[in-house]
């Protein structure tokens, strides 16, 4: 049967037109928010390409459950996956206004952990949070935290924080919008979390089929440079240094 898809695969590649079938999973909120939108202009162009989009933030199996192309966010682990980097995925602190004026905010990395934070469960190390060396050649540094709540989505948790329930450690791409609004504030803005890569993965194959190529390049293009949600971070005007400070007293 591998060798019959193989050769159907084949065949098809020979064409300009993409047509067959593609299964793709990814995280909830990079799908909802972003992979839509980023997918859909390609599938105008060719409309004999059917696609079925899972949008899930549990880790699939892509091999047993019979996906194409998976989009994972953080560090690769499986050997029997071939992976390609989309784009870095920057992360940052915040909390809402609210939260500031009520609670004040950390002045120094060691001052998170007085905090009452908000968690992800969907990963082991969700309890640990990992912010970038002071100096070059330094280890990642890394803080036990308290977390109140623990929610297994992302935009779930950006609510949480913009409820004032706690600090937040959130992708750019799920918090840009909040942060452009002022929905939400950044957190000690000189010492950042280390970042996530965001990768396009699919199954070891003598021959990747020229739908998942072009698909890839597709959202490599997309992605190049200044990822949509950065532009829309640094299009808006965030709480300045001053404003953050107002909060905290």
């Amino acid at each position: 049967m591998q060798q019959l898809d193989m050769a159907a695969d084949e065949i098809t590649d020979r064409g300009d037109d993409l047509c067959g079938q593609l299964r793709i999973t990814a995280p909830m909120s990079f799908g909802t928010l972003y992979l839509g939108s980023l997918l859909f202009p390609l599938l105008s162009r060719h409309p004999r390409l059917e696609v079925a989009l899972n949008f899930d933030d549990r880790l699939n199996d892509i091999l047993n459950e019979g996906y194409d192309l998976a989009i994972r966010i953080g560090r690769l682990q499986d050997s029997s996956l071939v992976g390609r980097k989309l784009v870095i995925s920057r992360r940052v602190v915040c909390c809402s206004p609210d939260y500031a004026r009520r609670v004040g905010l950390p002045t120094s990395l060691a001052e998170i952990a007085n905090h009452t934070c908000i968690g992800y469960a969907n990963i082991d190390s969700s309890q640990i949070w990992q912010f970038e060396p002071e100096e070059s050649g330094d280890e990642i540094r890394s803080l036990v935290v308290r977390s109140r709540i623990v929610l297994n989505n992302g935009e779930a948790i950006r609510d949480a924080a913009i409820a004032g329930l706690g600090l937040v450690v959130l992708p750019h791409f799920i918090a840009a919008e909040a942060l452009a609004s002022g929905e939400l504030i950044p957190v000690l803005r000189d010492i950042t979390p280390v970042p996530d890569v965001i990768y396009a993965v699919y199954p070891h194959r003598r021959h990747a089929p020229k739908k998942i190529r072009m698909v890839i390049d597709h959202l490599v293009a997309k992605l190049n440079g200044e990822p949509p949600w950065e532009r829309e971070i640094e299009s808006s005007n965030p709480t300045s240094e001053d404003e953050s400070a107002k909060h905290h007293q």
